[in-house]
Protein backbone atom coordinates (compact mmCIF):
# COMPACT_ATOMS: atom_id res chain seq x y z
CA UNK A 1 0.00 0.00 0.00
CA UNK A 2 2.60 2.67 1.02
CA UNK A 3 4.55 2.26 -2.63
CA UNK A 4 1.53 2.59 -4.85
CA UNK A 5 0.33 5.70 -2.53
CA UNK A 6 4.29 7.01 -2.41
CA UNK A 7 3.85 7.08 -6.93
CA UNK A 8 1.21 10.01 -6.72
CA UNK A 9 1.63 11.66 -3.53
CA UNK A 10 3.94 14.09 -5.55
CA UNK A 11 2.75 17.39 -3.32
CA UNK A 12 3.24 17.13 0.65
CA UNK A 13 2.28 19.52 3.16
CA UNK A 14 3.17 19.47 6.93
CA UNK A 15 -0.18 20.08 7.97
CA UNK A 16 -3.91 18.58 8.02
CA UNK A 17 -6.95 20.98 9.27
CA UNK A 18 -9.95 18.43 10.12
CA UNK A 19 -13.36 21.10 9.05
CA UNK A 20 -16.09 19.88 10.98
CA UNK A 21 -17.64 23.44 10.66
CA UNK A 22 -20.14 24.44 8.06
CA UNK A 23 -18.95 27.22 5.86
CA UNK A 24 -19.12 28.32 2.04
CA UNK A 25 -16.77 26.83 -0.65
CA UNK A 26 -15.72 30.06 -1.49
CA UNK A 27 -14.76 31.56 2.07
CA UNK A 28 -11.87 28.68 2.05
CA UNK A 29 -10.03 30.42 -0.14
CA UNK A 30 -8.84 32.00 2.99
CA UNK A 31 -6.26 29.33 3.13
CA UNK A 32 -5.52 29.52 -1.18
CA UNK A 33 -6.60 27.56 -3.97
CA UNK A 34 -6.42 24.45 -4.36
CA UNK A 35 -3.41 22.48 -5.91
CA UNK A 36 -4.07 18.92 -5.21
CA UNK A 37 -6.74 16.46 -4.33
CA UNK A 38 -6.56 12.74 -2.61
CA UNK A 39 -8.46 10.03 -1.33
CA UNK A 40 -6.52 7.41 0.71
CA UNK A 41 -6.92 4.20 1.13
CA UNK A 42 -6.06 2.47 4.76
CA UNK A 43 -6.11 -0.76 6.46
CA UNK A 44 -9.51 1.07 7.99
CA UNK A 45 -11.19 2.01 5.23
CA UNK A 46 -11.14 5.19 2.65
CA UNK A 47 -10.33 9.13 3.29
CA UNK A 48 -10.91 11.64 1.74
CA UNK A 49 -11.09 13.63 -0.69
CA UNK A 50 -8.49 16.15 1.10
CA UNK A 51 -7.67 18.89 -0.66
CA UNK A 52 -4.22 20.48 -0.39
CA UNK A 53 -4.49 24.17 -0.39
CA UNK A 54 -1.23 26.91 -0.43
CA UNK A 55 -1.46 29.21 2.27
CA UNK A 56 -0.43 32.95 0.97
CA UNK A 57 2.37 33.75 2.74
CA UNK A 58 2.28 30.46 4.65
CA UNK A 59 2.64 26.44 5.00
CA UNK A 60 0.70 24.17 2.11
CA UNK A 61 -2.14 22.39 4.32
CA UNK A 62 -4.32 19.38 3.44
CA UNK A 63 -8.06 20.29 3.96
CA UNK A 64 -10.18 17.05 4.94
CA UNK A 65 -14.04 17.56 5.87
CA UNK A 66 -15.06 15.92 8.67
CA UNK A 67 -18.23 14.72 10.33
CA UNK A 68 -19.84 13.23 13.31
CA UNK A 69 -22.62 11.44 12.02
CA UNK A 70 -23.25 7.62 11.33
CA UNK A 71 -21.52 7.55 8.31
CA UNK A 72 -17.96 9.26 9.76
CA UNK A 73 -15.13 8.58 8.59
CA UNK A 74 -13.27 5.80 11.12
CA UNK A 75 -10.75 7.68 13.64
CA UNK A 76 -7.88 5.36 13.12
CA UNK A 77 -8.19 5.43 8.71
CA UNK A 78 -8.35 9.58 9.54
CA UNK A 79 -4.86 9.43 11.75
CA UNK A 80 -3.84 6.53 9.39
CA UNK A 81 -4.28 8.61 6.19
CA UNK A 82 -2.52 11.80 7.66
CA UNK A 83 0.86 9.70 8.64
CA UNK A 84 0.38 8.45 4.92
CA UNK A 85 0.84 12.23 3.37
CA UNK A 86 3.32 13.29 6.24
CA UNK A 87 1.15 15.12 8.14
CA UNK A 88 3.08 16.23 11.20
CA UNK A 89 0.27 18.43 12.90
CA UNK A 90 -3.74 18.27 12.98
CA UNK A 91 -5.73 20.92 13.88
CA UNK A 92 -9.57 19.56 14.58
CA UNK A 93 -12.33 22.49 14.00
CA UNK A 94 -15.46 21.86 15.28
CA UNK A 95 -19.22 22.99 16.24
CA UNK A 96 -19.85 22.32 19.83
CA UNK A 97 -22.62 22.42 22.27
CA UNK A 98 -21.97 24.40 25.05
CA UNK A 99 -22.64 23.37 28.62
CA UNK A 100 -20.80 25.68 30.37
CA UNK A 101 -23.57 28.92 30.71
CA UNK A 102 -21.40 31.48 30.28
CA UNK A 103 -20.33 30.20 26.79
CA UNK A 104 -23.00 31.45 24.14
CA UNK A 105 -23.63 30.97 20.52
CA UNK A 106 -20.36 31.94 18.38
CA UNK A 107 -17.46 31.52 21.22
CA UNK A 108 -14.19 30.62 19.85
CA UNK A 109 -12.66 27.97 22.05
CA UNK A 110 -9.58 25.69 22.30
CA UNK A 111 -9.35 22.60 24.11
CA UNK A 112 -7.21 22.44 26.77
CA UNK A 113 -8.43 18.68 27.77
CA UNK A 114 -11.17 15.90 26.75
CA UNK A 115 -13.14 13.36 27.86
CA UNK A 116 -13.15 10.28 26.35
CA UNK A 117 -17.09 9.30 26.13
CA UNK A 118 -17.09 7.31 22.71
CA UNK A 119 -17.63 3.92 22.11
CA UNK A 120 -15.08 3.76 19.30
CA UNK A 121 -11.68 2.49 19.11
CA UNK A 122 -9.08 4.55 21.08
CA UNK A 123 -5.67 2.88 19.96
CA UNK A 124 -4.17 1.46 16.94
CA UNK A 125 -3.05 -1.31 18.90
CA UNK A 126 -3.47 -0.91 22.48
CA UNK A 127 -0.05 0.46 23.41
CA UNK A 128 -0.37 3.89 25.43
CA UNK A 129 0.91 6.84 24.45
CA UNK A 130 4.83 8.31 24.60
CA UNK A 131 5.46 9.81 27.97
CA UNK A 132 6.89 13.47 28.01
CA UNK A 133 10.37 14.13 28.16
CA UNK A 134 9.87 15.20 31.78
CA UNK A 135 8.69 11.77 33.25
CA UNK A 136 7.40 13.71 36.23
CA UNK A 137 5.35 16.01 33.64
CA UNK A 138 1.63 14.76 33.38
CA UNK A 139 0.37 13.53 29.93
CA UNK A 140 -0.37 15.84 27.29
CA UNK A 141 -4.41 15.60 26.07
CA UNK A 142 -3.37 18.06 22.82
CA UNK A 143 0.17 19.41 21.63
CA UNK A 144 1.22 22.87 23.49
CA UNK A 145 2.47 24.13 20.89
CA UNK A 146 -0.14 24.13 18.22
CA UNK A 147 -2.56 24.96 21.21
CA UNK A 148 -0.57 27.71 22.20
CA UNK A 149 -0.49 28.98 18.59
CA UNK A 150 -4.36 28.77 18.57
CA UNK A 151 -4.60 30.66 21.43
CA UNK A 152 -2.09 33.55 20.23
CA UNK A 153 -3.06 33.58 16.73
CA UNK A 154 -7.21 33.72 18.62
CA UNK A 155 -6.85 35.95 21.96
CA UNK A 156 -10.65 36.01 21.97
CA UNK A 157 -10.53 31.78 22.64
CA UNK A 158 -11.72 30.62 25.85
CA UNK A 159 -10.12 27.36 27.26
CA UNK A 160 -12.15 24.24 27.60
CA UNK A 161 -12.79 20.65 28.21
CA UNK A 162 -14.13 18.52 25.25
CA UNK A 163 -16.21 15.58 25.90
CA UNK A 164 -16.44 13.69 22.94
CA UNK A 165 -19.65 11.41 21.93
CA UNK A 166 -21.02 9.31 19.25
CA UNK A 167 -23.26 10.82 16.90
CA UNK A 168 -25.47 12.25 15.30
CA UNK A 169 -27.87 12.32 18.56
CA UNK A 170 -27.99 15.20 20.23
CA UNK A 171 -27.27 15.22 24.14
CA UNK A 172 -29.88 14.52 26.80
CA UNK A 173 -30.31 17.14 29.21
CA UNK A 174 -29.31 14.22 32.03
CA UNK A 175 -26.04 14.05 30.15
CA UNK A 176 -25.51 17.21 30.00
CA UNK A 177 -25.93 17.80 33.48
CA UNK A 178 -23.48 14.46 34.17
CA UNK A 179 -20.91 16.11 31.86
CA UNK A 180 -21.06 19.34 33.31
CA UNK A 181 -20.48 17.72 36.92
CA UNK A 182 -17.88 15.80 35.10
CA UNK A 183 -16.32 19.18 34.45
CA UNK A 184 -16.38 19.22 30.75
CA UNK A 185 -17.19 22.73 28.97
CA UNK A 186 -18.91 21.72 25.50
CA UNK A 187 -20.10 18.66 23.62
CA UNK A 188 -18.60 17.29 20.42
CA UNK A 189 -18.20 14.63 17.97
CA UNK A 190 -15.35 14.84 15.90
CA UNK A 191 -12.07 15.37 18.05
CA UNK A 192 -12.42 12.28 20.33
CA UNK A 193 -10.55 9.82 19.53
CA UNK A 194 -8.62 11.31 16.97
CA UNK A 195 -6.89 13.00 19.67
CA UNK A 196 -5.78 10.33 21.28
CA UNK A 197 -5.33 8.35 18.09
CA UNK A 198 -2.74 11.54 17.12
CA UNK A 199 -0.86 11.20 20.03
CA UNK A 200 0.39 7.39 19.29
CA UNK A 201 1.02 8.08 15.84
CA UNK A 202 3.35 10.77 17.23
CA UNK A 203 1.60 13.19 15.50
CA UNK A 204 0.94 16.91 16.67
CA UNK A 205 -3.26 17.50 17.37
CA UNK A 206 -4.94 20.76 18.58
CA UNK A 207 -8.38 21.17 19.08
CA UNK A 208 -10.80 24.41 18.23
CA UNK A 209 -14.04 24.87 18.52
CA UNK A 210 -16.95 27.21 17.37
CA UNK A 211 -20.15 27.12 19.78
CA UNK A 212 -22.93 26.56 17.81
CA UNK A 213 -25.86 25.56 20.23
CA UNK A 214 -26.96 25.26 23.80
CA UNK A 215 -27.17 21.91 25.79
CA UNK A 216 -30.43 20.61 25.65
CA UNK A 217 -31.18 21.48 29.40
CA UNK A 218 -29.90 25.02 28.83
CA UNK A 219 -32.84 28.01 27.53
CA UNK A 220 -32.83 28.14 24.17
CA UNK A 221 -32.43 31.47 22.64
CA UNK A 222 -32.41 32.29 18.85
CA UNK A 223 -29.56 31.98 16.79
CA UNK A 224 -28.82 35.87 15.26
CA UNK A 225 -26.09 35.61 13.34
CA UNK A 226 -23.52 35.41 15.77
CA UNK A 227 -21.93 31.36 14.87
CA UNK A 228 -21.46 32.36 10.89
CA UNK A 229 -19.60 36.02 11.72
CA UNK A 230 -17.54 34.01 14.50
CA UNK A 231 -16.80 31.01 11.58
CA UNK A 232 -15.17 33.98 9.35
CA UNK A 233 -13.57 36.01 11.97
CA UNK A 234 -12.05 32.53 13.30
CA UNK A 235 -11.17 31.24 9.46
CA UNK A 236 -9.61 35.10 8.84
CA UNK A 237 -6.94 34.42 11.18
CA UNK A 238 -5.72 30.61 10.77
CA UNK A 239 -3.43 31.54 8.31
CA UNK A 240 -1.67 33.48 10.98
CA UNK A 241 -1.89 30.55 13.46
CA UNK A 242 -0.10 28.08 11.01
CA UNK A 243 2.24 30.78 10.40
CA UNK A 244 3.38 31.13 14.47
CA UNK A 245 2.94 26.99 14.66
CA UNK A 246 5.41 26.60 11.97
CA UNK A 247 8.17 28.90 13.61
CA UNK A 248 8.28 26.63 16.36
CA UNK A 249 9.37 23.03 17.12
CA UNK A 250 7.94 20.46 20.36
CA UNK A 251 8.65 16.93 21.23
CA UNK A 252 5.36 14.96 20.12
CA UNK A 253 6.22 11.82 19.94
CA UNK A 254 4.07 8.53 19.07
CA UNK A 255 4.40 5.03 19.94
CA UNK A 256 2.75 3.18 16.43
CA UNK A 257 5.31 1.15 14.24
CA UNK A 258 4.48 2.01 10.96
Amino acid sequence: MESKISQFVVDQADWLILLAVLLPPAAMNELGVVAAERTIETPFGMVGPLALRRVPQGPSVWIMPYTGAATRTDPRATIYAAHVLGVRQIVAWDTVIALNPVLPRGQVAVMADYIDFTRGPGSFDGVPPSLPPDPEAPLRAVCPRLTGALRQALPFAAEIVYVGIDGPRRETAAEARIFRQWGADVVGQNMVPEAALAQEAGICFAGLMTVAELSAERSQTPPRGEVRASLEATLSLLPTMLSIASAETCDCLGTVAW
